[in-house]
C-alpha cells in the first residue's frame, strides 16, 4: 500500500491529517508523508499445525473433552490465535459403526 497525506502541525503539535492539499491557519505548517507498507502487512497468517499422538499412549475412544479444551486454550494463549478442534473417527471404527 502506498498513500501520501499531509500532516498539519502547529505550535502546539500535532493537528490533523489531511489525504488533499490542506487549507492551513497562520499558525500552521504542512508536512508531506509518504507512506509504503507491504501489502503482506495487512494480511493475517495462515498458521497450521499438526498434533501426532502416538497410539499406544491413548486411544481415541479416551479422548477426553478436558483434554481438547486445555489443549486448545494453550495453543491460543502460546500463538495469539483462535482454534477450531474436531475429534474426527477413524475410518476403522466409521465402519465398524456401519457394520
Amino acid at each position: 500500500m502506498k498513500d501520501k497525506s499531509y500532516l498539519i502541525i502547529g505550535k502546539k503539535g500535532i493537528r490533523r491529517i489531511r489525504h488533499g492539499k490542506p487549507n492551513l491557519k497562520w499558525d500552521e505548517v504542512a508536512v508531506l508523508l509518504s507512506i509504503e507498507i507491504p501489502d503482506m502487512f495487512f494480511s493475517r497468517p495462515c498458521l497450521e499445525a499438526t498434533i501426532i499422538v502416538d497410539e499406544s499412549k491413548v486411544s481415541p475412544r479416551r479422548i477426553s473433552p478436558e483434554l481438547i479444551i486445555n489443549t486448545k486454550e494453550f495453543i491460543e494463549q502460546q500463538a495469539g490465535v483462535k482454534i477450531d478442534f474436531r475429534v474426527l473417527q477413524i475410518e476403522e471404527e466409521l465402519e465398524n459403526e456401519n457394520n
